[in-house]
């Protein structure tokens, strides 16, 4: 039942769903903004504060501070929960949050399941991806764990959450240049997961590294890292012997991420990651993790389950949460790679997989044992192997009772599309993955066709109808393209991406204003999203609104500086105040990026004309 300040409007506006969670130090709340169209999601952390009195009210006021200002930073990255607002109301502080709709790592990761070499790889080079650049950012997380990543449904990827325990290494005024160290003097963090120097409140960027270890090991050992002892002499982890079969080349970045001394370690993730992408595994790598991502997502990105498998999962007993984003940990039976097309083996969608198993340890699922799968899978002369690792997948001419693997180079065509196999709310996620490459590639008529097919599997599945919106303004065709976009805000009633690709299509048409305000909406519902301050920067241009232009242009610039358009739409919007240098600045640093950016190109030209240059 919810209290009686739970049942007023937090802020004036955010209307409490339910309670999700509840720590030491805050509660999270799930809420209904009702000020937006719709009523979107979004999660509220409280911070709770006991004492009231001045000096306990200005300290948690400097701490909600710190992490409202390191979320509206790190919040840029696609794989962090964005912050929507932060308010102070009866001297308690709220954050509003991104809700992420997805399954916590730790009904994944369970006591007692360890998981394959390559899959813990993967798993690693995914979380160190978004640490480093956390890292870049001057920002330690100090939390990393199962519980604080979530694996999202709606594309399959991982996503960083509890930035309540950060440190801004640069706001330190005792920071040791050198090795990094800050002058903090309380510990915060997981037992298990936080080395030494974090005990003594004194983290690295290399203590981020260690909790980042440790999670691969747990998933290699399938055991809580509190049940992992010391080594006597060494004082460094003895996991090895309870996962013996692990290659030498892992064992070694792994004991070196976890050493017990901070100098033994890697210093930043950005040097973890580098070592495990030079591992020497063929399925290790950009290819590897694209399939990763792909076998982890299922139907709409749920996590696979298995034979077997509890829908519990066991954690261990210290290893608390405080999420800032937080859905249902819902997961769906899938265990076909979802993303995989298997054609002309020049075509860069053809991946490789490296597996081999007897034919008497064969196990599928309920679905793949359909007469229709089997028939098919018979009819082709193929086996298809599928087994608890869940990276482990191979396709091979069935001849004499065993699989043979299928190596790097050379693999034979094949004209099966898996998609097929696929059941129908599995099979219109698959189409949608193939048209975005369709899309990406250009192939815009093949694209749409493949997003037509996603509607007819499921006709309620918004990103179908959001692939067939940005098709067609591919292909100039906008006022279907609105159509496509508003079916997919009907099917989904958060999904600031169809927003933003409406306000396109209306600006393809020339319809500036009613594409601004669109764009607007955009960034009140995602503040984040680079490629929505972009299009309201540009479209305020065109409007003539110069002045205007160059602040949504700066929003823009702060999420991405690389981006050449960017660059130019400001260029042309300062010129336009007769602020000469400042475009000229502006224009070069466009071609800076893209040397063959035409409108950058062009602008220059006609501003070196005009300035007699």
């Amino acid at each position: 039942m919810l209290s009686s300040m739970e049942q007023a409007l937090l802020g004036g506006r955010y209307q409490v769903v339910q309670r999700l969670g509840s720590g030491g130090f805050s509660r999270t709340f799930l809420v209904s903004d009702i000020h937006l169209p719709n009523h979107p999601r979004c999660v509220i952390k409280q911070l709770k504060v006991q004492d009231k009195d001045t000096g306990t009210l200005d300290m948690a006021r400097r701490l909600f501070d710190t992490e409202a200002r390191v979320l509206y930073q790190l919040g840029n990255h696609p794989q962090i929960p964005a912050l929507m607002a932060h308010f102070e109301e009866d001297q308690e502080f709220y954050l509003a949050q991104e809700y992420i709709e997805g399954s916590r790592l730790n009904r994944q990761v369970e006591e007692g399941k360890p998981w394959s070499e390559t899959r813990v790889v993967l798993l690693l080079q995914e979380v160190l991806e978004i640490l480093s650049f956390v890292h870049r950012q001057q920002v330690i997380h100090r939390d990393i764990k199962p519980s604080n990543l979530i694996r999202r449904h709606r594309d399959g990827k991982l996503v960083l959450i509890d930035f309540g325990a950060v440190k801004q290494v640069t706001s330190s005024p005792l920071l040791d240049a050198e090795t990094g160290a800050t002058n903090i003097t309380v510990a915060i963090g997981t037992h298990g997961y936080m080395p030494n120097e974090q005990y003594a409140g004194k983290p690295r960027f290399s203590s981020d590294v260690y909790a980042v270890g440790i999670l691969g090991i747990r998933a290699l050992t399938g055991l809580h890292p509190q049940k992992i002892e010391e080594d006597p002499v060494t004082s460094e982890l003895a996991w090895r012997q309870h996962a013996p079969k692990v290659s030498s080349s892992l064992v070694a970045v792994l004991d070196k991420m976890v050493r017990s001394d901070f100098r033994d370690r890697y210093p930043t993730a950005q040097e973890a990651l580098e070592s495990l992408q030079n591992l020497p595994n063929p399925l290790y790598g950009l290819v590897g993790s694209q399939i990763y991502q792909t076998w982890m997502k299922g139907a709409y990105g749920r996590g696979p389950t298995f034979p077997g498998d509890r829908d519990d999962t066991a954690v261990g007993p210290t290893e608390t949460s405080e999420p800032t984003a937080f859905a249902d940990d819902d997961d769906s039976t899938s265990l076909f790679p979802v993303d995989l097309a298997f054609g002309n083996s020049s075509e860069p969608d053809v991946v490789p997989l490296l597996a081999s198993a007897p034919m008497d340890k064969l196990k599928l699922s309920r679905r793949a044992r359909s007469p229709v799968a089997g028939g098919l899978l018979g009819a082709l002369g193929l086996s298809l192997i599928i087994w608890r690792s869940g990276m482990t997948v191979a396709f091979a001419p069935s001849s004499g009772g065993a699989a043979t693997p299928f190596q790097t180079a050379g693999t034979p065509p094949l004209v099966v599309d898996l998609g097929l196999l696929l059941p129908p709310e599995e099979k219109s996620a698959y189409q949608v993955g193939q048209g975005d490459l369709l899309w990406a590639k250009g192939r815009y008529p093949d694209a749409l066709e493949t997003y037509n097919k996603a509607v007819e599997t499921q006709p309620d599945y918004a990103p179908a109808y959001l692939g067939r919106c940005k098709t067609l303004i591919s292909l100039k065709r906008p006022l279907e393209a609105i159509v496509s976009c508003d079916d997919a805000l009907a099917y989904s009633t958060y999904y600031p991406e169809a927003v933003r690709r409406k306000g396109n299509a209306e600006e393809q048409q020339g319809n500036l204003l009613a594409a601004l305000a669109l764009y607007e909406e955009t960034n009140r519902q995602r503040p984040a999203m680079f490629e929505a301050w972009l299009d309201r920067g540009r479209a305020l241009q065109k409007l003539g609104r110069s002045a205007e232009a160059i602040a949504a242009i700066d929003r823009a610039i702060a999420r991405n500086r690389e981006s050449a358009e960017a660059w130019t739409v400001r260029g042309e919007a300062t010129w336009a105040l007769n602020r000469y240098d400042q475009a000229i600045v502006a224009l070069e640093k466009a071609l800076q990026i893209n040397p063959d950016y035409g409108p950058a190109k062009d602008l220059r030209q006609r501003a070196r004309q005009s300035l007699g240059e």
